[in-house]
């Protein structure tokens, strides 16, 4: 074990392959980026990312690699840079996904290989 990867209040860090421990400091690295997402609640400000999505981007204060993440619409990417899963899933209309596609794309899977491999009731 990685002595680096014990948390000393938790015990060792599970490394699972493609899950990002959400950590503090990656919390703080993506606060910028979860409080675009999470701006996009409000009509008026999906609006405003509707008719000028840099423009909209640049005012919140995205730097040009979370402004990346955002244009190519990768949901991974944001996970990966600190982003909330909450905010992304607020977001995630704004920017023309659902959270089927979000999940697919986080396995790494198409919708139907996703929804193939859900329960069902």
């Amino acid at each position: 074990m990685n002595p680096s990867r014990i948390d000393p209040t938790l015990g060792p860090i599970a490394e699972i392959p493609g899950i990002v421990p959400f950590t503090g400091e990656l919390s703080q690295q993506g606060y910028r980026l979860s409080m675009f997402l999470v701006s996009l609640r409000d009509a008026g400000n999906r609006a405003e990312f509707a008719a000028d999505e840099d423009a909209y981007m640049r005012r919140t204060g995205l730097d040009e690699h979370e402004r990346g993440l955002v244009r190519c619409r990768d949901f991974v990417g944001m996970l990966a840079h600190g982003a909330s899963v909450y905010a992304i899933g607020k977001g995630s209309g704004a920017l023309g996904a659902t959270l089927i596609e979000i999940g697919a794309a986080a396995r790494g899977e198409t919708v139907a290989q996703f929804l193939a491999g859900r329960p069902s009731v």
